[in-house]
């Protein structure tokens, strides 16, 4: 019998420890008694003569409710599906008020048998429980690298929010409107960790909505290694992120500022042609938006268009902004443009402690940097 990926790695640290992976258990305390209701072995969907099944963890009013639903992306099918851990995670997900999914998904064929998955829960929402709009994947390990390529495809919209734990994947563009808790244990192998950080700066380079939770004293699957208060403290923050994330208010706030987001990820990406262009639009629709201004005048900045920018950033005279904050973009896109008057004015309207040091030696400024009025602003006063 095949083990999956996640049970693989448990095994061969279970043998290390002296244990079968069988005697691991999930270090988090078991639900009361008739706080949750588990149905096994529940048909979500076909393929040829092969027969899909799934385990449904709910708490116990599900049936009156509509909640969250998280699914464990794991590589297993039959009895690998209900192993130890994943039926801790799934019964901890139902004490905390959500339907937790444990789903086979074959080796090779996870993201197929995944959207069968997904399209089952979408119909028959009602009959477990589930909030339709509220979905939520979990995966670990070696599943995250799989996992996270699903959740963060664009079109993968029914899921409202993930969480990756300890894995690394070669996603390179995150979708704006995921909410992605990304936990990372401090004392698994560097290379995981520092494939971890790596993955993490480029989504939020790109301004997406993830979430990097540190477990600084656990091991690499600290829910079954590292019984102690910290590992309880981050499955009760995972299980608390997924109910906030998929909230419809928190949802609806991350639809509305879509627009905004994307065009900053663009800055920060250093796309800076496509911010312009997706700034121009937002700020034809708030023209009195002051900061959209500014970021659009920035974004031009960045775009090299000095004319432009310039022109911009005088229409935010007197209009409330931080004296540097428009200030010093200003200055660099007029003297940039040519006009050494206007932009040593903008400089001189950035109060002295306000203003950086490395102004004086910036090769932006060399068309200033012999006058006397440049000298003096860095002069003591």
């Amino acid at each position: 019998m095949t083990r999956t990926a996640f049970g693989c790695l448990l095994f061969f640290v279970a043998t290390a420890l002296g244990a079968t992976a069988q005697e691991l258990r999930f270090l988090y305390p078991a639900p009361p008694p008739g706080t949750i209701t588990v149905s096994k072995d529940v048909l979500y969907g076909a393929d040829g003569d092969t027969r899909l099944m799934m385990d449904v963890y709910r708490p116990a009013n599900a049936a009156s409710a509509r909640v969250p639903a998280l699914v464990f992306f794991n590589r297993a099918y039959g009895p690998q599906r209900g192993n130890a851990f994943y039926a801790g995670w799934a019964q901890a997900a139902a004490s905390k008020g959500l339907v937790g999914i444990v789903p086979d998904l074959r080796s090779d064929l996870q993201s197929k048998d995944f959207q069968v998955l997904v399209a089952h829960l979408q119909a028959r929402a009602a009959d477990y429980g589930i909030d339709r709009d509220a979905l939520a994947v979990y995966a670990g390990s070696g599943n995250v690298y799989q996992a996270f390529q699903v959740v963060e495809d664009p079109g993968q919209t029914v899921v409202k929010a993930a969480v990756m734990y300890y894995g690394t994947s070669n996603v390179t563009t995150f979708r704006l409107d995921l909410p992605v808790l990304y936990v990372r244990a401090g004392l698994d192998r560097p290379d995981v960790n520092r494939g971890i950080g790596e993955t993490a700066a480029l989504a939020v380079l790109q301004n997406a909505p993830l979430t990097l939770l540190n477990h600084p004293t656990g091991h690499h699957a600290f829910e079954v290694f590292d019984d102690d208060a910290a590992t309880r403290e981050i499955i009760d923050r995972t299980l608390d992120f997924v109910k906030r994330a998929t909230a419809a208010p928190y949802q609806a706030a991350i639809r509305q500022a879509l627009p905004e987001a994307r065009a900053a990820g663009h800055v920060l990406s250093g796309n800076h042609r496509q911010a312009a262009a997706s700034y121009a639009e937002l700020v034809a629709a708030s023209p009195d938006d002051h900061r959209l201004r500014l970021a659009y005048g920035e974004a031009l900045l960045g775009d090299a268009q000095y004319a432009t920018a310039c022109s911009e950033f005088e229409k935010l005279k007197g209009k409330g902004l931080g004296p540097r904050d428009l200030g010093l973009p200003a200055a660099r896109a007029c003297v940039q443009k040519g006009d050494a008057d206007v932009a040593m004015r903008w400089l001189q309207s950035i109060p002295q402690r306000f203003l950086p040091a490395n102004v004086a030696k910036d090769p932006v400024f060399a068309a200033l940097q012999g006058r006397a009025d440049f000298k003096a602003l860095f002069q003591p006063q």
